[in-house]
């Protein structure tokens, strides 16, 4: 007498298909599931990145505003400034400089000893520059830069 359906063992085989599919799928959902989270990481880390580029950028524009004029080395003084980096209308950074502080005055070369109380000075200088993100992201950064300046004969450092 022939029955119809499955045997005994053909049903514990499909059975066992089952849970093996199911066991996969949940392997790969777990594998979609960490892809997405790493490609999330890596989308915030590339943006602070960003972020921090724009503040140093932003940093060296308000050094390059301050060396731009010499009587910035005649009477030194904190200043702060507004950066709109991206030109779009709004500030993105305000950077906030101190005074300029002079390291060094040595009498510049080429002039003779006849010449030397009215020669120039060649000055260093150290000016520091904190920029700070305005849209909230909480970036800070901090830049120094060292500068050479010829100022005339009656130049010293304050």
């Amino acid at each position: 007498m022939m029955t119809r359906g499955f045997s005994q063992g053909s049903r514990k085989e499909a059975g066992i298909s089952l849970v093996v599919g199911l066991v996969m799928l949940v392997v790969l959902t777990l594998l979609v599931v960490s892809a997405v989270r790493m490609g999330s990481a890596s989308l915030r880390i590339a943006g602070n990145h960003q972020t921090k580029s724009e503040a140093t950028a932003a940093a060296q524009q308000a050094i390059e505003k301050i060396v731009g004029s010499v009587t910035n080395f005649y009477t030194p003084a904190a200043q702060s400034f507004d950066i709109d980096i991206n030109n779009d209308g709004a500030a993105d950074y305000t950077v906030t400089t101190s005074a300029p502080s002079c390291l060094q005055t040595v009498a510049a070369d080429g002039y003779s000893s006849d010449f030397a109380a009215s020669a120039p000075q060649d000055t260093f200088w150290d000016i520091a520059a904190v920029a700070t993100d305005k849209r909230g992201s909480g970036v800070s950064v901090t830049v120094h830069q060292g500068v050479k300046v010829r100022m005339d004969s009656t130049a010293t450092c304050p």
